[in-house]
């Protein structure tokens, strides 16, 4: 896979460690456990990039997430917790 993430767990911010670029841009949503997108985001990955990170997150209400990260046809989708 071209993405994951540092941690499994997050407060205000996500740190996705990129493994492979492809010149498209990452397309990186985060869903409730029932399927509804909270929060969404788009970067471009650029030689020597080696992670992105998301802040902005401490509005969301703690639970479980999906983090959803997608460039070209590769999606990954893995459970995160948002945390105190």
């Amino acid at each position: 896979m071209f993405a994951k993430p540092r941690t499994s767990t997050f407060i205000d911010n996500l740190t996705i460690e990129v493994e492979e670029a492809l010149f498209a841009p990452v397309q990186v949503v985060l869903r409730s456990e029932d399927g509804k997108i909270c929060c969404k985001t788009e970067k471009r990955i650029f030689p020597g990039m080696h992670s992105i990170y998301w802040e902005g997150l401490n509005d969301l209400p703690y639970g479980v997430y999906t983090l959803e990260c997608s460039q070209g046809d590769d999606v990954i989708e893995v459970r995160m917790v948002k945390r105190v």
